[in-house]
């Protein structure tokens, strides 16, 4: 048996790329699209300065203080008195809740301190206040 070896016939591997190319387009849209996107704050705060920042990975109820030193949950706004049940509210259906306080950085640290206090009292031990970095 005799086989014929052509010197002129060189036949290279080829491997199609395209498929490829598709699986990795369609992987990066299903991550684009399966991310979740956290919506900032609607309320105008211009927040103080820090040297140091830490990320909370789920914010669970957002307290906003304006310049006024008027108080918002979750755009809404809410007289002093009435913090401590708003927020007991709120965190009622999760455990290990956070809330960050996004705070005017005109506003007086009374104020800031009174705010901290309510939520503190209505249960929620992990508190930030939100600052620029």
């Amino acid at each position: 048996m005799r086989f014929r070896h052509s010197e002129d016939s060189s036949d290279q591997a080829n491997v199609d790329m395209t498929p490829l190319i598709d699986v990795v387009f369609i992987l990066l849209i299903f991550f684009i699209l399966s991310a979740s996107f956290q919506q900032q704050n609607q309320i105008k705060v211009e927040r103080p300065n820090s040297q140091v920042t830490d990320t909370i990975s789920s914010v669970s109820v957002t307290v906003s203080v304006d310049q006024q030193g008027q108080i918002w949950l979750d755009n809404q706004a809410v007289e002093v008195a009435m913090l401590t049940s708003r927020v007991k509210q709120k965190v009622a259906q999760a455990n290990n809740v956070s809330v960050v306080i996004d705070v005017d950085k005109s506003v007086d640290s009374g104020r800031l301190i009174q705010v901290i206090d309510k939520v503190r009292i209505a249960g929620v031990n992990n508190v930030a206040v939100a600052t620029e970095s």
